[in-house]
C-alpha cells in the first residue's frame, strides 16, 4: 500500500496540468548538471558555504509579499520561509511572468542563491542567454519562469 501511494505522489508531483496539457516538471540543476534535492541540510550548507552564487531549490511558505520592484527590469519580490527558521527573499523577474502568490502557501522555487541580507534567491526563471543554470517556481504543481512572456522586453 505505500508503494502505490509513494508512486501515485510521485506521479503528482512529476506532471503538471499547465496551458491544457501535460508538462513534465523540470529538475533544479547546478551548472554541472548535479540535481539539487532541495533538502533543507542543502540549502544550509550553500549558505554557509559563501560560494559565489551557487544554484539552490528551497520550499517553503510564502511569509510576506512586497511591493513589486519597477526600477530597471520589472521584478516580483517576496519572502519564503524554509523549514519554519529560514527566510529568504525570493526576486522574480516578471518578464517570465506573474507567479501567484498568497501569504501561507507553500511553494518551490530553484535559483541563484546570493549571500545578500539573510539570503536571497534570483534567476527564478530559464535563461535565455545559457549563462547561468535555468532556474523556475513551482505553485500547486505549475511552472512558472520556464519562457518569456510575450509583450515584456527581456534584457
Amino acid at each position: 500500500m505505500k508503494s502505490v501511494i509513494a508512486t501515485t505522489l510521485f506521479a503528482l508531483l512529476s506532471f503538471s496540468a499547465f496551458a491544457g496539457s501535460l508538462v513534465t516538471l523540470p529538475s533544479c540543476k547546478d551548472v554541472k548538471g548535479n540535481i539539487l534535492n532541495g533538502s533543507v541540510d542543502q540549502l544550509k550548507v550553500v549558505m554557509r558555504s559563501r560560494l559565489d552564487r551557487p544554484q539552490v531549490m528551497a520550499t517553503g511558505v510564502v511569509t510576506q509579499i512586497l511591493p513589486e520592484d519597477h526600477a530597471g527590469l520589472p521584478h516580483q519580490k517576496y519572502t519564503l520561509t524554509v523549514d519554519g527558521q529560514i527566510k529568504l527573499l525570493i526576486v522574480s523577474n516578471l518578464d517570465f511572468g506573474r507567479v501567484p502568490l498568497q501569504v501561507g502557501q507553500t511553494l518551490s522555487v530553484c535559483g541563484e542563491y546570493k549571500n545578500v541580507g539573510q539570503g536571497m534567491i534570483h534567476w527564478t526563471h530559464f535563461d535565455p542567454h545559457g549563462g547561468h543554470a535555468d532556474g523556475f517556481t513551482i505553485v500547486n504543481g505549475a511552472l512558472y519562469g520556464d519562457k518569456e512572456v510575450p509583450g515584456f522586453n527581456v534584457y
